[in-house]
């Protein structure tokens, strides 16, 4: 009931909104009775954070091309943090040591592990597909674009970009933006996904 009630406020006015205060009041008891469960507020993140965790579909068991299991993977976690975008701030900076949060690592191990393949290989697979995916959610769902850009539409910042570098000292620059074409968000997601994937390939062999 506690963690159902403080998701419900996060939803409605993200992790601002969360406050033991807050939760007592939507339970209609006193903060103190919550005590009794929490030692703190960051207790409470913790099993918010294990509880998005565990609206995660993960396959059981992992079968198939590991690849396949990992975009599986990837879909079903963004999916969920754009239905709980306060999930996102939570991804990484909380200790995933709750009953989901092991049992979403031990399906990621599981995907990637073969015979014979290092313990630290492993190690440093997964936190390379783990980095991407965190990251690409913060950038996707936190990034507030500042200043006059800030509601801009994509086409008319690639032709502001496309002058600004064109100067002939940003040549690297100036051959990205001369496309004149902005990935949307899926597509650049997926895409480096891909990147990272035949990255991961090249140390699993």
């Amino acid at each position: 009931m506690i963690v159902a009630a403080a998701g419900a406020l996060a939803d409605a006015g993200g992790l601002d909104a969360v406050t033991l205060r807050g939760v007592a009041a939507r339970l209609d008891v006193l903060p103190m009775r919550l005590y009794r469960h929490l030692d703190s507020w960051d207790d409470l993140l913790d099993l918010l954070a294990d509880a998005a965790c565990g609206e995660i579909e993960l396959p059981d068991p992992p079968s198939g091309d590991w690849r396949d299991r990992l975009r599986a993977l990837a879909a079903a976690t963004v999916a969920v943090a754009r239905r709980h975008p306060w999930y996102v701030p939570l991804l990484g900076s909380r200790p995933p040591y709750g009953p989901n949060g092991l049992a979403y690592q031990e399906w990621l191990f599981a995907a990637l592990d073969r015979p014979g393949l290092a313990p630290d290989t492993l190690m440093h697979a997964a936190n390379a597909f783990l980095g991407y995916l965190v990251g690409q959610l913060h950038l996707e769902l936190l990034r507030v674009p500042a200043g006059a850009t800030a509601h801009v539409p994509p086409e008319e910042q690639l032709r502001y970009l496309a002058r600004a570098v064109g100067d002939g000292r940003h040549p690297a620059l100036a051959r990205l933006f001369a496309q004149g074409r902005q990935l949307d968000a899926v597509e650049a997601f997926d895409a480096g996904l891909e990147i990272v994937l035949d990255g991961i390939a090249g140390k699993l062999g």
